[in-house]
């Protein structure tokens, strides 16, 4: 009777993790493929512990699936080694921008000032920009005066995206109406560079027409 149920759950389990992949035909199906890590490992130890069991066959297919599936997202893995930092080309200006998710109710603002200072960074990207965040914010108006905060629907927080290179002449920083994306050309040594601060919210079934 525990290998029928384990093989009942498997086989629920491959069932949504090939949903995740058909997408395509209807929206609610993505909604499967964010969760692919943790279905293909449940689906692979189950797979394991049923390779002695008389199921065996469909756990030995169940557990290629998973592997393959998990593969699939190899490159949002954490990685467990120290990426080669990169050096900076001599015979050329770099720019960097920084991206956060704020957490619209943060407990240390003060530690992402310290990051933004240490990198310093020529554009910022946030999501989650509360009315915390912005009275915090307004301390690195000196350093990034050129800027666009975009309220949001829900009354909690939106996005923002502050820059340290002027937005490029004859553009303006724009709101998407819903709040949730800023936009703007900055200006790069004469090249303008359109740039976007964007927070989606889970697709389907609320938002998957944006």
């Amino acid at each position: 009777m525990t290998a029928g149920v384990a093989f009942l759950a498997m086989t629920a389990l491959t069932a949504a993790l090939l949903a995740g992949f058909l997408g395509a035909l209807h929206p609610a199906l993505d909604s499967f493929s964010h969760f692919r890590i943790h279905l293909s490992v449940l689906t692979a130890l189950l797979a394991v512990a049923l390779l002695a069991s008389s199921y065996r066959l469909q756990a030995a297919a169940a557990l290629l699936f998973a592997l393959a599936c998990l593969a699939t997202t190899a490159s949002a893995l954490p990685r467990l080694w120290p990426q080669q930092a990169v050096a900076k080309p001599a015979d050329r200006i770099v720019y960097s921008l920084l991206q956060i998710n704020l957490r619209f109710d943060n407990p240390t603002p003060k530690k992402v000032l310290s990051l933004i200072g240490r990198t310093n960074p020529d554009v910022i990207t946030l999501d989650e920009v509360s009315g915390m965040w912005t009275r915090e914010l307004g301390y690195i108006t000196g350093a990034y005066p050129y800027r666009i905060l975009c309220p949001y629907p829900n009354g909690v927080f939106g996005v923002a995206l502050l820059s340290r290179r002027p937005f490029a002449a004859g553009t303006a920083p724009d709101c998407e109406p819903r709040g949730a994306m800023a936009t703007a050309t900055v200006d790069f040594g004469g090249t303008g560079v359109d740039v976007a601060a964007i927070h989606l919210s889970w697709p389907w079934p609320r938002e998957q027409y944006w």
